[in-house]
């Protein structure tokens, strides 16, 4: 992929527009510094998840996008897909609100949400990684996306409540035979044997860094 290619047919594309690096990121759900990055031929390899919706905003392909293919001759100067979906908004939960999650009361105040184009059930929802139990693959601030409609399987990373604990838990599940373990990746802690009452409140299904916590 020529990454002076991609980055001279996205700034034409915005030229044509006339919207600048932060509005197409608020148009398309990709954050302002990766558009940054693919405008200034910064980046060699994104990833198709970052690429589709830019492309699906343009109204164009792939392949056009990164140069592979030329635009089409009939394409009209400045045509967008005012219409082009892919990216929901899924709420940004506080571990004690995962307890009670999608129940939560009425009065609480309006959540915070983070954009995602992965397909989930319609109760799914993200928190940040409270504690370094699951370090070094998730540091504290990791942001978690869950959907809570699934069981887990055997090496699954999931978040589970166990009875007598204040909050839920989030580890890597392992299934021995009828024995169910929970294992953080920090060998600082302890892998547990889950013997009591307990229920599963979903599947991390993605996770993403929390830069502005990395130095």
């Amino acid at each position: 992929m020529k990454t002076s290619n991609m980055s001279n047919i996205l700034k034409g594309l915005m030229a044509e527009l006339g919207i600048n690096e932060s509005e197409l990121a608020r148009r398309t759900g990709i954050g302002q510094p990766v558009v940054h990055r693919i405008c200034s031929g910064e980046t060699d390899n994104p990833k198709v998840a970052t690429l589709s919706p830019i492309a699906n905003f343009f109204a164009i392909s792939i392949s056009q996008l990164i140069g592979d293919e030329p635009l089409p001759t009939d394409r009209i100067a400045g045509t967008f897909n005012p219409e082009a979906q892919g990216w929901r908004q899924i709420p940004l939960l506080e571990w004690e609100q995962v307890l009670s999650w999608p129940n939560l009361s009425q009065k609480s105040a309006p959540l915070p949400a983070i954009s995602t184009d992965i397909e989930l059930s319609q109760h799914a929802y993200a928190l940040a990684v409270r504690d370094t139990t699951m370090e070094p693959r998730f540091p504290e601030g990791t942001v978690l996306i869950v959907d809570p409609n699934l069981k887990p399987n055997n090496l699954d990373f999931a978040i589970i409540h166990v009875e007598g604990h204040d909050l839920p838990n989030f580890k890597q599940i392992l299934i021995d035979g009828g024995h169910t373990i929970l294992k953080p990746l920090n060998s600082d802690f302890k892998t547990l044997l889950l013997d009591k009452p307990h229920k599963f409140l979903g599947v991390m299904i993605q996770s993403r860094m929390d830069f502005k916590k990395r130095k």
